[in-house]
Parts: C-alpha cells; sequence; structure tokens
C-alpha cells in the first residue's frame, strides 16, 4: 500500500490520533498515571466477574457493585493482612543476615585444609560483616520506604474511583466512542477484539499463575525447611509478572536465602534443584496449559519486547510488554482489512 494511500486511510489515521492521545494523556498526568493505569489492569481482571454476576441474572448495576465490593475486599486483606506478615518476615530476616554463622565454620574448615593463613579467613569475615552491614542498612531503608508507600497507598482513593467508574461507563464509554470510529472500521474492530481478548486472558492467566506459584513455593520451601517460606514463596510468584526476568533473578535470593540457613551443605543443591523443578513445571507446562490459545508470541519477541517497553517505558512497559506486543501482532494479523 503506497504512503498517500496510507494518510489517507481513516481507519489508520483514527487509530494513530486515539495512541497519541492516550500515550500524551499518560505522559502529562505523570506520576498520576500509576493510579490510573492500576484501575485499568484491575478493571481488566475482574471484568469477567461482572460479567459473569450479570449473565446469572443480577441487575448490571448490582453486579457492578458486588464486582466494586469483592475488589476492594481483596485489596483490604491484601493490605490489612498480607503486607504486614510480608514486612515482619523481611526485618526478621534482616536481623540473621549479619551474622553468617552457618557459613563461618564450614569456610573456616576448608581454609584450614588448604593451610590458608587464619588471617585471610578473619578478612574474608570482616568483609561478610561489611556485606551483611550493608545489606541489612540498604533493605532496612528499602522496607522503611515500603511501609511509607502502603501507608500513602491507604490514603489514596484515585484507584478505587477510577476502578469503579471504569466498571461503571465502560459501556457507555464504549458505544460513545464507536460513534467516533470511521465508518470503514473492520480492520478497527478486529484488532480491538482480539487485543480486548488478549488482554483480559493474559492478565487473568498471570493472576492464576501468581496465586498458584505463590502458594505451591510457599508449601514447598517451608517442606524444604527453609526459613521464611511465605516471604520466599509470594515473591517468587510475584516474579512470575516480569517474564524471563524475574524467575531467573529469583535465583539469587532463594541461594542466600539457603547459603544463610545451611552454609556449605549439599542440602542446599536439593532447594535449588526444587526451585528450577518448579520454574520448569511453571514455564513448561502449566502456564502453556494456562495461555492456551492466547498471546502466541515467539519467546524472543516477548525477550525482545520486555526489553525494548521496558527500557522506553520503566517497569511499566515491562509490566505490559507482552499485551502491547499481542498488540503489535494484531495489527500485523489484520493489516488486509485495512480497507474494510
Amino acid at each position: 500500500m503506497r504512503l498517500n494511500n496510507l494518510i489517507k486511510n481513516q481507519q489508520l489515521m483514527f487509530l494513530l490520533l486515539v495512541l497519541l492521545v492516550g500515550f500524551s494523556s499518560l505522559w502529562v498526568v505523570g506520576d498520576l498515571s500509576t493510579p490510573i493505569l492500576t484501575s485499568i489492569v484491575l478493571a481488566f481482571l475482574f471484568r469477567p466477574l461482572h460479567v459473569y454476576f450479570t449473565n446469572i441474572g443480577i441487575p448490571k448495576r448490582i453486579s457492578i457493585f458486588f464486582t466494586f465490593l469483592i475488589v476492594m475486599l481483596l485489596a483490604f486483606l491484601f493490605l490489612m493482612v498480607f503486607v504486614p506478615l510480608f514486612i515482619n518476615e523481611i526485618q526478621r530476616y534482616i536481623t540473621e543476615i549479619p551474622n553468617f554463622q552457618s557459613l563461618r565454620d564450614p569456610l573456616r574448615n576448608v581454609l584450614d585444609q588448604i593451610n590458608v593463613p587464619i588471617e585471610s579467613f578473619d578478612s574474608i569475615q570482616s568483609i561478610l560483616s561489611n556485606v551483611g552491614g550493608v545489606a541489612s542498612e540498604a533493605l532496612s531503608f528499602g522496607i522503611s520506604r515500603l511501609q511509607e508507600t502502603w501507608n500513602l497507598f491507604l490514603g489514596i482513593t484515585l484507584v478505587p474511583i477510577f476502578l469503579f467508574f471504569w466498571l461503571w461507563d465502560t459501556d457507555s464509554l464504549s458505544s460513545g466512542f464507536s460513534t467516533l470510529v470511521p465508518k470503514k472500521r473492520k480492520f478497527l474492530v478486529r484488532v480491538w477484539n482480539e487485543t480486548n481478548d488478549n488482554v483480559q486472558s493474559y492478565f487473568k492467566g498471570k493472576f492464576i499463575e501468581v496465586l498458584v506459584v505463590s502458594i505451591v513455593g510457599s508449601l514447598m520451601f517451608w517442606l524444604l525447611g527453609l526459613n521464611s517460606p511465605v516471604l520466599v514463596g509470594t515473591t517468587l510468584g510475584l516474579s512470575q509478572l516480569i517474564p524471563f526476568f524475574g524467575p531467573v533473578f529469583m535465583t539469587f535470593p532463594i541461594l542466600a536465602v539457603s547459603l544463610a540457613q545451611f552454609g556449605l551443605d549439599p542440602y542446599v543443591i536439593v532447594i535449588m534443584l526444587s526451585f528450577a523443578l518448579l520454574q520448569f513445571i511453571d514455564g513448561n507446562i502449566f502456564l502453556p496449559f494456562l495461555m492456551s490459545g492466547v498471546v502466541k508470541l515467539p519467546a524472543i519477541v516477548v525477550l525482545l519486547s520486555v526489553f525494548f517497553f521496558g527500557a522506553i517505558f520503566g517497569i511499566w512497559g515491562i509490566f505490559f510488554a507482552v499485551p502491547i506486543a499481542s498488540f503489535i501482532k494484531s495489527l500485523m494479523d489484520n493489516w488486509k482489512y485495512l480497507d474494510s
């Protein structure tokens, strides 16, 4: 298709205008884009629940209230029950970091066997203590900031307000928006329907994956006798939100927790193999089954998307990398309908 024809194409120009206005609006509002994007994700995630209530005969407006109340209840339980437990476990673990007691005796034995002067061990021990002190201070600073963030979040009402009106006015916004769409709209309709279905399914699948991996991971680490199993398991579950890099990054804290507790013991290998097995089952069996028919993208495309959109949009770019890549794929798949 020639460039002149592309410029004159109403569907393409309309799509570019919508994208330009959308990204410009997020750039203008700055920090306020976080509650807006959070409410949009929650609306996508829980809209199927609203549709289910409507399908079983509950009036539409009442089903919106029910859905909103369920979201708020889950958010309240998360903030009031899980977050304090999460913070307490981190603080308990911080107190154990500077000791490295489980590593000292095995390390001393190894150094004695290879005739390393005791002064070398003392230097290593001093370095470990310094590293532990720095890590403890860094984590303590992070915890204090985290607590302030959650306290601030509790006082913010933008997310529930936006969420309520996304749920309440979705149909009205859709019908009003449809009046602006060009009469030739087959391309736009197909792109919107595919993107909407993929994004909803993706967020729903990710929510289920995070929940299942958190529960299974916490149970597995508890059975293995690891300290703070809920902390480690839940962090592992949340890391699934970042494709590829999240699970890989979790290798290091799990290894550090294992070494701090068991020292240079072969049992650490058992823990790491169990972690690798859980990741293998999740990545190669559970997640493909969960996402079957959704967001069919090659792994290299997902990897490059995370790099590219993360570099442009930061943490939100990483989070939305797969949905954005899915949207681009939908554009390419339906390009032939641009004149329809």
